[in-house]
């Protein structure tokens, strides 16, 4: 891979397209009265070539539009990629579908006609063999919905996001550099930044990859708090090698990358290619809040005076600027390290921690490895005695869990925390608790047995404007219908959830509504009025496990579906009841 990559002189990159324009050409739908327009069940086509493969086919899509035909492309994890027709979301297809042998799919992103699929070789994760790299495999599609593969490229270890630039110019690339099924080797994660050049037969690409420098060295910003460095001993031996990006969103002039097991962001300049900020997404201390921590309470039970704080450990992004400020937004998933008889979780029973339940998974060193440091405070600061720190014995400090069931909103330039959804909201001179797992159990779809894993689990986010507002989705993993008696949702069609906010005034973020969508809900994407078969703005949503299918949803219905109204009229919108930051 190149050391260097040549910069353009000018970009005309923007960070969020304004969605809500005259669709020209393309007929007008009315607004219809249920926000979902389609739903495609791609489960029956889920098998691969490879032998016990999962099979999943719908966690992260991607759409394209030629002519007046809305095509998607659909991976999931396995071999297979799904291309499905949505030129009537009432009615999708599937048209085709691709089987890369020996390859399987972490993510796809689209421009115009070229279409990028991430594709990693399917024995990454051998025992006693060095990883291999993945690639980029990039197809043209035409009007026929016809894909022709035109360009493959080499990135890093194990692509995960992947996104284009708005003016389609690069392809930006997370590397997340995942260590092997034994943890004997360890590969450094990073960032491929791909330029590309002509178009169909004259696809002209360059590679560059930028790695992740170690903490506080010359250079790079340490902003927020809570950085977290692990890693097996004597195999993980740099900070590039324990961080592993998983999401990343871009602005005019920063890339922003979530670094999920170190509960940090970096900000890579575009100018420069270069890491020149870390930024530490900090915690929420759960004594202060009333938060479900136990799956054996016998169902939803919120209470505050849990001695333990939750890592947010981002896992989805997003990104934007507003004048002259930049913004970032995050899904915070958490996520345990499980690699051979490495293990960095454990239940809290066994650790003897008081006033924190018996069975919520915490953060350990990974059996006796590398201790587990957590910088709390400055980040600058090199006073151990305000760390968090993981020791064996007994147990004095503080219980740490992974994820903090959240959303959050930060000042990309400065690091600072500006909102978080355990925080009160404010609307119209009101109180109220929106906190994701109290907006679930409203929606009657809570899963109290992930209460004490990460609960509801945020996974990714997408921000747009709509008309003069600028608005936040995030889909929420972890989410169930349970079973079917009563009124109880289909667990599987209706068993995920979506929730929105507004983001317009960062200083003031109020929550707008829900949607209950197909179970375990991961990709999202949002077609603006000009590429929609409807002419109006819709949001795709992929849903992996057992849902394996695609969903359009048209915007505005969604907005006002009348969730939000009904929840914030509820009991559990009520912070004095329920305790909120």
């Amino acid at each position: 891979m190149s050391a260097t990559f040549p910069v353009a002189s000018q970009r005309s990159i923007k960070s969020i397209p304004d969605l809500f324009t005259k669709p020209g050409r393309r007929p007008v739908a009315p607004a219809p009265e249920a926000p979902l327009l389609g739903r495609l069940d791609l489960s029956s086509s889920s098998k691969d070539s490879t032998p016990d493969e999962d099979g999943l086919v719908a966690e992260i899509s991607a759409s394209v539009s030629i002519g007046k035909r809305l095509y998607t492309i659909s991976s999931g994890g396995s071999n297979l990629v799904s291309l499905s027709d949505w030129s009537d979301p009432t009615n999708p297809r599937l048209v085709q579908q691709l089987d890369l042998v020996g390859f399987f799919t972490t993510s796809v992103a689209t421009f115009g006609d070229l279409i990028a699929i991430a594709a990693t070789p399917d024995n990454y994760d051998a025992i006693g063999i060095a990883t291999p790299e993945s690639q980029i495999r990039f197809y043209n599609i035409n009007a026929a919905g016809t894909l022709k593969e035109v360009a493959v490229v080499n990135t890093g270890f194990l692509t995960d996001s992947i996104r284009f630039s708005d003016d389609g110019r690069q392809l930006y690339v997370a590397n997340e550099g995942q260590p092997n099924k034994d943890y004997s080797v360890d590969p450094i994660g990073s960032v491929s930044i791909i330029e590309i050049k002509g178009k169909s037969r004259d696809l002209r690409l360059s590679e560059a990859e930028i790695t992740f420098p170690e903490l506080n060295s010359n250079g790079v910003e340490m902003l927020g708090d809570g950085i977290r460095f692990s890693g097996k001993t004597g195999v993980t031996l740099s900070f590039g090698q324990d961080a592993e990006p998983e999401y990343l969103a871009a602005t005019d002039d920063y890339l922003f990358v979530t670094l999920q097991e170190n509960n940090a962001v970096a900000r890579i300049n575009l100018d420069t290619n270069t890491v020149e900020a870390y930024i530490g997404l900090g915690w929420i201390d759960y004594s202060k809040v009333s938060v479900d921590l136990d799956d054996r309470d016998g169902g939803f039970n919120p209470i505050p005076g849990q001695g333990v704080i939750g890592l947010r450990m981002a896992d989805g992004i997003a990104a934007w600027e507003q004048g002259d400020d930049v913004y970032f937004i995050t899904a915070n998933e958490g996520d345990a390290r499980e690699y051979g008889d490495y293990v960095d979780e454990e239940r809290n029973k066994d650790l003897g921690y008081a006033d924190v339940p018996s069975r919520l998974k915490l953060i350990v060193n990974g059996n006796d490895q590398r201790e587990a440091l957590i910088q709390s405070d400055n980040l600058n600061d090199t006073d151990p005695t305000n760390d968090f720190t993981f020791e064996s014995g007994t147990r004095t400090g503080t219980p740490v869990s992974f994820g903090s069931r959240s959303l959050s909103l930060f000042d990309g330039l400065t690091g600072e925390l500006l909102w978080d959804s355990w925080m009160t909201d404010e609307i119209g001179g009101n109180s109220y608790n929106t906190s994701l797992q109290n907006i679930a159990q409203f929606a009657g779809i809570y899963d109290d047995g992930r209460s004490d894993d990460k609960g509801v689990e945020p996974e990714s986010v997408t921000v747009l404007k709509y008309g003069d507002r600028r608005y936040v989705v995030s889909s929420l993993e972890r989410t169930t219908a349970g079973d079917k008696t009563g009124t109880t949702p289909d667990p599987v069609t209706q068993g995920g959830l979506l929730v929105i906010y507004d983001v317009t005034n960062v200083n003031d973020v109020d929550f707008v509504t829900y949607q209950q969508v197909s179970r375990s809900p991961e990709g999202l994407e949002v077609i603006g009025a000009s590429q929609s078969p409807t002419g109006r703005v819709l949001l795709g949503v992929s849903a992996e496990d057992d849902s394996n299918s695609v969903e359009y949803l048209d915007f505005g219905a969604l907005l006002n579906n009348g969730n939000g109204a009904a929840y914030l009229a509820s009991s559990l919108a009520n912070p004095a009841q329920y305790a909120t930051l």
